[in-house]
């Protein structure tokens, strides 16, 4: 059964805005049975909290508990401080007024990573941020339960809790692999999970939105890509300004930087 990717917001949300897809991931991961009472795409906190215009992708309420489901695609939208902020603003929208500080609802901010990184120190499967409070005396304890968690499939080791293994090994094989996905069809929840993406089975409407996102995901790189270029010229520019500044030969100076002969002696126009 091909599946589609799901490093494409469209099909990461038709996932899990799925109720029962959701619940079981949430129990899988947390160990937590959730009762959704809404379960909302796209989610904007109207007035602002914070004065930033936030779109959380899943936004999740039940009696006690309140998840936000993000999916990072690509490099240029990798920003930990925008997603400690949605965690944030998801914790205040919470407090109804200056008489009531206490929230009544757990706020869990899972961000989905569908991309390996470069940075070594976030090369992990899982990563935890809680609001640890800390005394004089070197004891820990946690006053607040709210926690952020950023998941990245394509570092699944045997540290991983086990619980994440058969969703992240989903999002992988999605991406890698979406023609003869290897995933795990014994459980019956993997089986609607590869149903609910099936390449096949996508509305022509589903297809479209597909296929925008690519568009804009294409649009994002390029230009994230033709900043870093821009970027590297400049570099090499400043480099070439100093070494002629220097009275260094034209010729030494092309060698080191990479440019060329007549871009030197426009530098010097």
């Amino acid at each position: 059964m091909p599946i589609a990717p799901l490093n494409n917001q469209v099909v990461f949300k038709k996932l899990l805005s799925d109720e029962e897809i959701l619940k079981a991931f949430i129990k899988d991961f947390l160990n937590i049975d959730i009762t959704p009472q809404s379960i909302e795409v796209e989610k904007k906190f109207v007035p602002p909290i914070g004065g930033v215009d936030i779109e959380i992708d899943i936004f999740v309420e039940d009696p006690i508990h309140r998840l936000v489901i993000e999916i990072q695609r690509e490099r240029y939208d990798y920003d930990f401080d925008r997603f400690w902020h949605y965690h944030i603003a998801s914790q205040l929208e919470l407090v109804k007024s200056h008489k009531k500080y206490q929230l009544d609802r757990t706020v869990y901010s899972i961000i989905w990573f569908t991309r390996k990184v470069r940075e070594k120190q976030y090369q992990r499967s899982l990563m935890t941020t809680r609001q640890v409070t800390e005394t004089e005396q070197g004891e820990s304890t946690i006053l607040y339960p709210h926690q952020l968690f950023f998941l990245n499939p394509f570092y699944l080791n045997d540290k991983t809790p086990q619980g994440l293994e058969d969703w992240m090994t989903l999002v992988v094989e999605s991406i890698n692999n979406p023609t003869h996905p290897k995933i795990n069809l014994n459980r019956q929840i993997m089986q609607k999970a590869a149903k609910l993406i099936d390449d096949d089975g996508l509305t022509p409407q589903e297809r479209m939105a597909i296929i925008d996102e690519r568009d804009y995901n294409n649009m994002r790189r390029k230009e994230w890509e033709d900043g870093l270029q821009i970027g590297r010229i400049a570099e090499k520019q400043k480099i070439a300004r100093s070494l002629l500044a220097k009275g260094l030969d034209h010729a030494f100076i092309a060698e080191t930087t990479g440019l060329s002969i007549d871009e030197l002696e426009s530098l010097t126009n």
